[in-house]
């Protein structure tokens, strides 16, 4: 089958024929590819921020109908449309029994043996699997704990992003921050996932949600079609700050960094009220460190890690598709272009651009 495989870093991906595992294990399903989104966390493997073993295939939030179940699934069934989403747990450990699969604590569950035979490969030599997903790809094997059955009404290039960009983005808002009516709301960044942050403050009735990004396309998009109230570009505006706090009335009850860079924490510390809360949704790179000024803590404001808006892909997942069925998720917008697998590279180099909120592949 065709995939796109990424052999080092600060390399294109290359189009080639990788094989992939003909006989499914008991716990296994076989999914024919619709779409896959192009993520900035796919980005930082690319550019060497974030290490992995190579050969890899990338794409972590895509969608496809089931082709083979393993003997060991009952709940999924051949022509099944479904997400894939990196949230692939065990449903075992401590964290899953807790009803929180995204901390899962044994991804090497999902995963095959070291001694089995791998689920790609490419002249005799394992091609490693990004997230356990590796969505850019014509079909995909996974962990039935990798997929999410959906309603088959749902159009399945949209239903890729719900994967990652929708889910961490209304998730981190809604399910982990709990924005309530009335809270003021400052989003930093604007791509797929900053996007789905200030919708889903939106959807939760904040009074103020400000998009923040360097982009005015992205912030009159933030504004027009994802909920945002106001919006401020940081690369114009040498009293963003000031203008953040007086939109305000002193400070944000929730600031989100949507893009992973540490000193955006910082400028979501000094735009948050004395005893709100930062939430670092973005990936920062491995070697990423962030410095807190010890003022803020004596301020009261709490810094908190997020990952994957705390997904329950079996509750959230559905759940998302409903709302966008019923005309309250907005999802097209997000789409900036729709790109063949083998012009992968051009969405990648819109990603180092900025442009655009998510680039689709479709198959």
């Amino acid at each position: 089958m065709r995939a796109a495989v990424l052999t080092a870093p600060h390399e294109p991906l290359v189009i080639d024929d990788v094989q992939i595992a003909a006989a499914l294990r008991p716990n296994e399903v076989r999914v024919r590819t619709a779409a896959v989104g192009l993520c900035h966390s796919d980005l930082h493997v690319i550019d060497g921020l974030v290490a992995r073993p190579m050969p890899v295939v990338l794409g972590h939030e895509a969608s496809g109908i089931v082709a083979e179940v393993g003997s060991g699934v009952t709940d999924v069934a051949v022509g099944d449309h479904v997400v894939a989403c990196f949230v692939v747990y065990c449903g075992q450990c401590r964290m899953c029994r807790a009803g929180r699969p995204a901390m899962c604590q044994d991804r090497a569950a999902t995963m095959r043996a070291v001694d089995d035979e791998p689920r790609l490969s490419l002249g005799g030599r394992e091609v490693h699997q990004w997230t356990n997903i590796a969505g850019f790809a014509e079909e995909m094997v996974l962990h039935r704990n990798a997929v999410t059955v959906i309603d088959e009404r749902m159009p399945l290039d949209l239903a890729a992003m719900l994967g990652c960009a929708v889910a961490t983005g209304v998730g981190s808002a809604q399910t982990v921050a709990r924005v309530a009516p009335g809270d003021h709301v400052v989003v930093i960044g604007c791509g797929g996932v900053g996007l789905n942050v200030s919708q889903g403050a939106a959807l939760s009735g904040a009074a103020t949600v400000i998009a923040v990004d360097r982009s005015d396309e992205k912030l009159a998009l933030a504004r027009e079609r994802f909920g945002a109230t106001h919006a401020v570009n940081t690369a114009s505006d040498p009293d963003a700050v000031a203008r953040i706090l007086e939109l305000t009335d002193g400070g944000a009850d929730h600031s989100f960094e949507a893009v992973g860079i540490p000193a955006l924490v910082g400028l979501a510390l000094d735009v948050t009220a004395r005893g709100g809360s930062v939430w670092a949704v973005g990936v920062f790179g491995d070697a990423a460190e962030v410095t807190i000024p010890a003022a803020h803590l004596h301020a009261g404001k709490g810094v908190h890690g997020v990952r994957a808006g705390s997904l329950v892909p079996s509750r959230d997942l559905p759940a998302l598709v409903a709302s966008y069925l019923d005309g309250g998720l907005e999802l097209e917008a997000l789409v900036g272009r729709r790109l063949p697998l083998e012009r992968i590279n051009e969405g990648v180099t819109d990603l180092h651009a900025g442009h655009g909120a998510r680039t689709l592949i479709v198959f």
